[in-house]
């Protein structure tokens, strides 16, 4: 009974072994480090505008990624939304132009372009890092494309230095959606600065969380006072309150969830690293394993950023069962797992919907690699990563369990 799954009566690998859990909170923490600064945010009587701790947040959140700027927003979504209209001037009355994107990815990185009226155009991912593939993407580009934005998928840094040339040659800005990858680094320099500008989300499932927020980095200071302005009703930085120099909308934040993401800050490295190092010990045990195929880290990556662990799964090296079988069957050891994005984001119906009623908002080129990856992906968990070197054992154990039962 042992050898055998757990999907099939065997006894599971876990058994009430809890995983962490995420967010990571504890009495202590609340009571040495963040009811101290909600109370000071209650006491000061300044809950949101004018904003003491989001500006604070701010300035140390630029100083982590190595930008110049940085602005707090209430969601990863706006954050994309207001780092298009900073780098390319939108005001959300005039057309935006072209963006590209590639076709694996959240339906944000779309819809915020959509919302800028911007057209979107869906290019394909490089088969093992699973971020925008630079030949593809040049293939697309046309008179009227004006930016690209680059998903940093699952915290793996997309090829920026191929990316930013082909930009440059070309004239347009780089956006980089930075929502999973939360001090991920390529040749050692943070995501968010890497292009033109940088939006990230702390929403509740990412590796920074305040349950819902954002964040915008650049060292543009035009494009930055742009995206004051998108947030905060039109005003310059600096300007008066009742002065409004561009049209701009309210995208304040509240000063709670700064409060607290200045105390989460202070984590991130720390359990970015032990992300790494679970990451790695995964790979050279799950490499060894024939039909699953561990996350690849390109050159260029000097940290990756682990929101997903992106394995892919072959049926071939496991009897011929299907991709579902083998997750119900990891699930039932005890293992979350996913399969991540079930189609290219093109094919979803909320796309379709919007290239049906208006064909001009959207192309697509053929993205036979997504195809093929939303076939075979098996995702784990940012939180799954935070376990020990037991828990790691036990991902390994699992899946050879299985492996060796199917075959």
């Amino acid at each position: 009974m042992k050898d055998q799954p757990a999907v099939s009566g065997g006894i599971p690998v876990r058994h009430n072994k809890a995983w962490p859990s995420w967010p990571i909170v504890t009495e202590k923490e609340w009571e040495s480090d963040i009811e101290p600064k909600m109370r000071e945010v209650y006491l000061s009587q300044n809950e949101g505008l004018s904003g003491l701790k989001a500006t604070e947040f701010s300035q140390r959140y630029a100083k982590y990624t190595g930008t110049a700027y940085a602005t707090f927003m209430p969601h990863g979504t706006d954050s994309i939304s207001a780092a298009l209209a900073g780098a390319l001037d939108l005001d959300g009355l005039e057309e935006g132009g072209e963006v590209i994107v590639p076709n694996y990815t959240f339906v944000a990185t779309a819809s915020a372009a959509l919302d800028r009226r911007c057209t979107v155009t869906f290019v394909d991912i490089d088969p093992d890092n699973f971020t925008i593939n630079p030949p593809d993407l040049e293939e697309a580009i046309t008179d009227r494309t004006r930016a690209i934005i680059v998903v940093h998928l699952g915290g793996h840094p997309a090829n920026m230095e191929a990316i930013n040339k082909i930009a440059q040659q070309h004239n347009l800005k780089v956006i980089e959606d930075c929502a999973q990858a939360h001090g991920a680094e390529s040749h050692g320099q943070k995501v968010g600065s890497l292009g033109d500008i940088g939006a990230f989300s702390f929403q509740s499932s990412k590796n920074l969380t305040s349950g819902e927020g954002g964040m915008v980095t650049t060292d543009n200071v035009e494009f930055h006072n742009l995206v004051h302005a998108f947030m905060n009703v039109g005003r310059a930085p600096d300007g008066a309150r009742w002065e409004y120099p561009r049209l701009g909308w309210n995208y304040r934040p509240s000063e709670y969830l700064a409060a607290l993401l200045l105390v989460r800050l202070e984590k991130l490295e720390e359990q970015t690293d032990i992300r790494n190092q679970n990451a790695t010990y995964l790979f050279n045990e799950l490499k060894q394993i024939e039909g699953i195929t561990p996350p690849k880290l390109e050159s260029w990556v000097t940290k990756h950023g682990y929101h997903l662990y992106m394995m892919k799964y072959n049926p071939e090296g496991f009897g011929g069962k299907p991709r579902n079988e083998f997750l119900a069957a990891l699930s039932a050891e005890g293992i979350p797992c996913s399969s991540g994005y079930g189609s290219p984001l093109s094919k979803e119906g909320g796309i379709k919907h919007v290239a049906e009623l208006y064909p001009e908002k959207i192309r697509e080129f053929p993205c036979p690699n997504t195809e093929q990856v939303c076939t075979e992906s098996a995702w784990l968990f940012q939180n799954i990563l935070l376990g020990t070197r037991a828990d790691m054992d036990d991902i390994v154990e699992s899946i050879a369990k299985i492996q060796k039962a199917w075959n």
